[in-house]
């Protein structure tokens, strides 16, 4: 009796598998239903480098892997923003992406991320924007917030607003990239006043 359970048990099985290599035959011929996509790939940088390194030679560096990363075929390249840390000194990455959107012609780049709570972000909607006109569209961006004590402290601010720094300014960028004045933004941590979008 057990073999009779057994031997029927497999035969489901079996005929289960059949049915399902059928139906996975049948789905896959319909070739106009699947489209095979390249994986993307990316690099992302800090950067580190030892304090005692010339800046110029830390840059230099950083500079030479990116081009070596668009040669290598690469998609994506993004660069970190740091500015009391003495390991990673890359206080603008806004201004180290530009430089590279000079020498290269396919890769994208951005900031990983911008510490929105640590600019103003009018500044940052207005730069930002630039970048994307000068890059030809190749700007890729990650909003985020952080720092180092040395960061709060330089910048007079508190760790505990971060969170709320980071939403409001992204309200106001939002705001200047899809509107024109005059328009006031009144919040918490900035006040963002636009009267004329032109040059009266």
């Amino acid at each position: 009796m057990r073999g009779l359970f057994a031997c029927i048990c497999v035969s489901i099985w079996a005929l289960l598998l059949a049915l399902t290599c059928t139906k996975l035959r049948a789905h896959l011929s319909a070739e106009s239903r699947f489209t095979l996509q390249r994986v993307k790939s990316g690099i992302f940088i800090m950067p580190f480098h030892s304090p005692d390194k010339p800046l110029a030679q830390c840059h230099d560096e950083d500079m030479e892997l990116a081009l070596r990363a668009e040669e290598l075929g690469y998609d994506e390249f993004w660069v970190g923003e740091h500015h009391t840390l003495a390991w990673e000194p890359i206080v603008s990455p806004e201004m180290f992406i530009a430089a590279v959107f000079r020498q290269t012609k396919r890769m994208r780049l951005g900031p990983a991320p911008i510490l929105l709570n640590l600019h103003h972000p009018a500044q940052v909607a207005h730069r930002l924007a630039f970048l994307d006109h000068f890059s030809h569209g190749r700007l890729n961006l990650a909003f985020g917030y952080g720092g180092s004590p040395a960061d709060f402290s330089m910048y007079d601010q508190e760790p505990g607003e971060m969170q709320s720094r980071l939403a409001e300014a992204m309200g106001v960028i939002l705001k200047i990239w899809t509107s024109d004045g005059p328009y006031e933004l009144v919040g918490d941590h900035w006040t963002v006043k636009l009267e004329s979008s032109g040059d009266e």
